[in-house]
């Protein structure tokens, strides 16, 4: 991989926050385009004016060192000028899906106390502290002059996890950790100041607010797409504006590949590198993508909320170990444990934990699950994995996931790819439930979507499916066909919602 000194050469090699970099790039070359959104095209020096004129607005409104400002707001630049100015101001920025149920929007404000609402609807507003439209924030003009920057140190961001289970934690990142994160990511991606990335995922989401740090970092051009609804926009969006970069999330790249040759065949040569993450993607995907973008860096990434895009593949350097999910991106350090926090041997599994400068501060406002979670500059990932002697790393399913079947643990992850390889079946996913019997402790039940090209396999077939290629402990009692498996936002899969219909 290539050293981290390459990604932000023409600033140095010092670390600086994101928001400081931001203002150095305005300065280096004004008039390059930062963010492009439709017809609207935003340079570097209005990027950091309307920045500017945003923290001077959001001061006025009270916002100071320390404070949180909410920012429920959909992903037109004007969210990028009222992030930035959070940041400048030293406030802390939490970010929030505009779209999301009122219980989960009542929770963020009852948990953070916000300063200050940035949004496109008062009506979704509380009304206990100031609102501002986004409109608005688009209009400001600066009077003032500069706040004091903030320090490394201090916390830039809380970012609330989408979650499968319980209550949603707040990740509590600092300007170190994004800076840091940037580094590494454009280190590894390659990105440059002659970039231009079609961004289609939103920025209230972890990943797309990280791109755009990472564009902005390294000089790009970002271009703003609304989603995956609409692929033609996308494809569109590459095209007219010669992107050399796209971005996004496996269920987003799977709605591409259904066009096959025709969707992202004409950009082979023009796309230089691809990035996705946020949840696995099925193999023939990835032999799909590496079909058609042939010359493309198609880089996947692991990493969590925590620690960002921790581990990276590319698929056509990394071909024979498309089944792991890559090795430790630069500053990256790895430790698989057992139980007893002791140290695994190379090949044995055991917790991934994962340390370096983008780790984490901790948590929000749960102190004992930060005892839990963090210790020594390293986060927990509650994945159980292996690290091969090629450093590669291997995923074995969550800890939390794993179901003990008669004294043995079961990784329903290897169950689901099994399952998804008969033609059958065009996705599984697996979960525990207690033993009916009361003999084998549990028992696994798989829930099925149908591949509409074929027919729908009997129960039989799928365990005869199973039993030829694994043990036979591994095989449900019991197969549910359903539309469709309920995920996040990101793509992760819901179990728990899957063990809730399990019981009923």
């Amino acid at each position: 991989m290539p050293t981290p000194v390459t990604a932000n050469a023409p600033l140095g090699s010092a670390l600086k926050s994101v928001v400081e970099t931001l203002g150095r790039r305005a300065a280096l070359h004004p008039d390059r385009v930062a963010l492009i959104a439709g017809p609207q095209q935003v340079s570097y020096r209005e990027l950091w004016e309307r920045t500017l004129a945003a923290a001077q607005e959001f001061s006025r409104c009270g916002v100071s060192r320390g404070d949180r400002v909410l920012l429920s707001a959909p992903s037109v630049p004007a969210f990028s000028y009222g992030y930035f100015a959070t940041h400048l101001l030293g406030a802390i920025a939490v970010v929030l899906d505009p779209n999301a149920p009122p219980t989960r929007r009542d929770e963020l404000y009852s948990r953070t106390t916000p300063k200050l609402v940035i949004g496109d609807n008062p009506e979704t507003h509380s009304g206990q502290c100031p609102f501002r439209s986004i409109a608005d924030i688009d209009t400001l003009q600066r009077t003032g002059t500069v706040p004091a920057l903030p320090k490394l140190d201090e916390t830039a961001d809380l970012m609330f996890t989408t979650g499968t289970t319980g209550r949603p934690k707040g990740v509590r990142l600092t300007h170190g950790n994004l800076a840091a994160a940037a580094f590494h990511i454009n280190a590894v991606i390659e990105n440059g100041d002659q970039d231009v990335e079609v961004l289609p995922l939103p920025l209230n989401h972890s990943f797309g607010l990280g791109r755009l740090r990472c564009n902005l970092v390294a000089g790009g051009t970002v271009v703003l797409v609304d989603g995956f609804r609409l692929p033609g926009e996308i494809f569109s969006a590459i095209e007219k504006h010669r992107a050399t970069g796209l971005v996004g999330v496996p269920a987003g790249f799977a709605v591409l590949l259904r066009f096959g040759a025709r969707g992202l065949g004409p950009f082979a040569h023009q796309l230089q590198y691809v990035e996705i993450g946020s949840a696995p993607m099925p193999a023939e995907q990835k032999l799909a993508l590496m079909e058609l973008l042939p010359t493309t860096r198609l880089w996947m990434h692991y990493g969590l909320t925590e620690a960002s895009r921790s581990l990276f593949i590319e698929f056509h350097r990394h071909r024979e170990q498309l089944d792991s999910v890559g090795v430790a991106a630069p500053g990256v350090h790895l430790s698989v444990r057992r139980d007893d926090g002791s140290a695994c041997n190379t090949g044995e599994s055991g917790l991934l934990w994962i340390g370096g400068p983008h780790v984490a501060k901790g948590y929000w406002d749960d102190p004992d699950y930060d005892s839990r979670a963090f210790s020594g500059g390293y986060v927990c990932s509650g994945d159980i994995a292996h690290i091969g002697v090629n450093g590669y790393v291997y995923l074995h399913g969550r800890k939390d996931d794993m179901i003990n079947v008669g004294g043995f643990n079961v990784s329903p992850d290897e169950i689901e790819q099994v399952l998804a390889l008969h033609p059958g079946v065009r996705e599984a996913a697996c979960v525990g439930m207690p033993d009916p019997k009361n003999i084998s402790g549990h028992v696994l039940h798989a829930y099925l979507v149908r591949d509409s090209g074929h027919r729908q396999p009997a129960d039989v077939e799928l365990s005869d499916w199973i039993r030829i290629r694994l043990e036979a402990y591994k095989i449900p009692i019991q197969y549910r066909w359903i539309e469709s498996l309920p995920r996040t936002t990101s793509g992760k899969l819901m179990r728990a919602t899957l063990r809730s219909r399990a019981s009923t």
